[in-house]
């Protein structure tokens, strides 16, 4: 048996490279330059790690937002490191543009990032309010029947949202069901836009965001967090248990709550994450503030000092998830992973007929990654996600089914490099959509399948440091529609601190099962699908310039989308059927900046302005997106020994716009939809969090959400739908921090 013995002073000690203080908690990787052998340990509350060299070898330093360190180091040898803060996070590694680890500087197309540490000091609690408040050109609505996102004037149907590369089941207005992103989970969360299905096929003709779960980096880490705001309206101020309402009534004044919490271990050959999450969202009522006259331009009717007598309401919500992973190590080529979630979810509207919507997740899935060496690897994995919509009836106790979807989706894909300067993805994959509903019947349940087959390659090269190309296909064969192939093409180049990015790719989104098979009576009129439908389908363009110095990074990036095939609704038969068909082309095109500028050594002022032009032919409705939107931030952050500030005041600028909206009025006897429009004036929000981490281990935020108490004057789902001005605070507690202990390290 080898013993190792190492010198009492055989130390490496890692510091900030600003502050001069120690930095815990720091990832070190220690791999052999004689035998490849690679360790693992992470640093103390005092910077410190025992150095495990027994020869010549690289050692790697990562932490979160500050740039990898990479040096040699010799057995028995103490040495002192600095780490320098990534404050642009460009030496992040994310996968979402490519299918494989790149680092964000690397990507060939622009892709936006954010941290866990952006979502903790700014105690955002869900995953909405944090791409709202990052992303310019994304705009979230919310009315009665759910949220809504739109992106560079596209809408959810063509945004696609993942989760650890993974499909979501289930949708609401096309729409998936937000609440069940737990941002406490939340490691990173990476944003491509334009058109990525060469690699994501259907519906990511719009962008892909990419949401990575948190990870277990010790031993042993236990954390738990909570967020109390206050109510967004007193509905019931006074209601008593005599009232016959009072299940009803209670259920709208919920608290605005939410509470995490957290436990994971990392040991030599199995690690493993549980996370649980409950929610409770208080219901409210918005009315407009002034009258609109209503000229109807299809039709020769003028409304005068038309205020809407009826409020918009925002439905409350209490719900609960609870998520486990695990990952097997067999060998240092070969692992396995498992994971499942459940979420549940009851939403309360204000309509006092004893009935509420619940909805139901369970998904579950697994991953085996065999490595034939460093740099090649074939990755299995299956994922299978069930959501449920069921109607609750509060006096019998019970619930009835009237949706369920189900996404099966198994995948294998290869990453193989061949030479220094080239490497091939390619991959199978199956996606079955099955769908369960009573829209596609009179009478009863029905149920309707889709199964797409997937084939996709792509071709990374490196012809030198300065140039690298990526070129790429995808083929999906839908059992509907048949074969459809989406091609992709980027070019980077780097010169000095500039860096020019090229891209083209085609994308599509195949018609759902709504749109196919739908045959809903409501009222006087009929919704009903065509099987006859073609794919939406476009063709984007983009170029972008991005350069970068120690204290500023910004970038300027111009699009152009066609589209064709558009699927929409059209009345047919005297206003009696509201039909989904192919309608027309049309033309997106586009501007965004970003900028990130890092001054008097603890601020960083960040700030994205977004412009957007939609053309389509006359007498189609526009797209209900702002043409100029943006959003800034400024942030302070000091840092000393144990007590770390941060002050973040951020807001959302939504510019101006006028809308078409479509209303049903009574014109010469006959039910008639008119068509007048609506402006809607700019505005912004603004949002003020202080977050001190009091004590290694705990950190409490103070804010405020909406400091000038805006809202809107005309409510509608295409205006703010903001309550007005709130105050928060937020907890989170890391037990393992606190402890410190050498049970819960590495």
């Amino acid at each position: 048996m080898q013993i190792l013995v190492f010198s009492q002073n055989s130390i490496i000690k890692v510091l900030d490279a600003e502050t001069k203080e120690p930095m815990a908690y720091v990832n070190v990787c220690f791999e052999s330059l004689v035998s490849a052998k690679k360790d693992y340990t992470i640093t103390n509350i005092n910077g410190e790690a025992t150095n495990i060299c027994t020869d010549k070898c690289i050692v790697s330093l990562s932490f979160v937002a500050y740039k990898t360190l990479f040096d040699t180091l010799t057995a028995n040898k103490s040495k002192t490191f600095y780490l320098h803060a990534d404050v642009f996070n460009l030496e992040q590694v994310v996968v979402t543009a490519t299918r494989t680890q790149k680092a964000l500087k690397d990507a060939p197309v622009i892709t936006q990032v954010i941290t866990s540490e952006n979502i903790t000091n700014r105690g955002i609690e869900n995953v909405k309010d944090v791409l709202e408040q990052d992303i310019p050109g994304l705009e979230f609505k919310r009315g009665g029947f759910g949220t809504d996102i739109k992106m560079q004037g596209l809408d959810a149907k063509n945004i696609l949202i993942l989760v650890d590369g993974e499909r979501l089941a289930g949708e609401t207005g096309n729409n998936v069901d937000y609440s069940r992103l737990n941002s406490d989970n939340v490691e990173r969360i990476e944003i491509v836009k334009g058109a990525a299905s060469a690699l994501y096929g259907s519906q990511a003709m719009g962008g892909v965001i990419n949401i990575i779960t948190k990870k277990p980096k010790k031993k042993l880490e236990i954390s738990f967090s909570s967020k109390y705001a206050q109510y967004n309206e007193i509905n019931y101020p006074d209601l008593s248990y005599d009232d016959e309402k009072y299940s009803f009534k209670k259920n709208l004044d919920l608290p605005n709550l939410n509470v995490n919490a957290s436990v994971g271990f990392n040991l030599k050959r199995i690690s493993g994450r549980t996370d649980f999450s409950a929610k409770t969202f208080d219901a409210y009522q918005l009315y407009d503030k002034k009258a609109i006259t209503k000229e109807f331009t299809n039709i020769d009717t003028v409304i005068y000092d038309a205020k809407n007598p009826f409020a918009l309401g925002i439905n409350g919500y209490k719900d609960y998830s609870i998520s486990q992973k695990l990952k097997f190590r067999f060998s240092k080529k070969l692992d396995f992973q498992l994971n499942g979630s459940y979420y549940n979810h009851d939403e309360y509207d204000f309509v006092p007929d004893n009935v509420f919507q619940n909805y139901e997740d369970v998904s579950f899935g697994g991953k085996v990654n065999y490595a034939f060496s460093k740099d090649n690897s074939v990755v299995f994995s299956y994922h299978q996600d069930v959501y449920r919509k069921y109607d609750f009836y509060e006096k019998l106790d019970e619930k009835s089914k009237n949706y369920e979807n189900t996404f099966i989706n198994p995948k294998l894909v290869s990453n193989i490099n061949i030479g220094k300067y080239q490497k091939l993805t390619s991959g199978l994959e199956y996606l079955s959509d099955e769908l369960l509903s009573d829209k596609f019947s009179t009478d009863n349940l029905e149920n309707k399948k889709a199964i797409t087959s997937v084939f996709f390659i792509q071709d990374d090269v490196s012809i030198n440091k300065k140039l690298s190309f990526i070129a790429g296909g995808r083929a999906d064969y839908h059992t509907v529609f048949g074969v459809y192939i989406s091609p992709k093409l980027s070019a980077m180049y780097k010169f000095k601190k500039l860096s020019l990015r090229g891209n083209y790719s085609k994308g599509f989104r195949s018609p759902s099962l709504k749109e196919l098979y739908m045959d809903w009576p409501i009222a006087w009129f009929v919704i009903k699908g065509d099987e006859n439908l073609q794919p939406e389908t476009n063709n984007y363009f983009s170029a972008s310039a991005e350069y970068t110095k120690d204290w500023l990074n910004t970038s300027a990036t111009v699009y152009t989308n066609f589209l064709k095939n558009k699927i929409d609704g059209v009345w047919e038969n005297g206003q009696t059927v509201y039909q989904y068909v192919n309608v027309s082309e049309a033309t997106i095109n586009g501007v965004e900046f970003l900028a990130k500028i890092k001054f008097l050594k603890h601020f960083l002022l960040r700030g994205a302005y977004s412009f957007l032009h939609d053309e389509r032919p006359q007498g189609e409705l526009p797209s209900s997106a702002s043409p100029h939107s943006g959003n800034l931030g400024l942030s302070y952050h000091y840092t000393k020994k144990r007590y770390d500030l941060n002050v973040n005041l951020t807001s959302i600028i939504i510019g101006a716009k006028d809308y078409a909206v479509k209303e049903f009025i009574n014109y010469q006897g006959q039910n008639v939809e008119g068509i007048y429009s609506v402006h809607f004036d700019a505005y912004s929000i603004w949002k003020l969090a202080v977050s001190q981490k009091i004590i290694n281990g705990i950190n409490l935020t103070l804010g405020i959400d909406n400091i000038f108490d805006y809202t809107a004057d005309i409510v509608s789902f295409n205006s703010s739908t903001s309550p007005g001005r709130r105050l928060f605070v937020s907890l989170k507690i890391e037990v393992d921090k606190i402890v410190n202990k050498k049970v819960f390290n590495n």
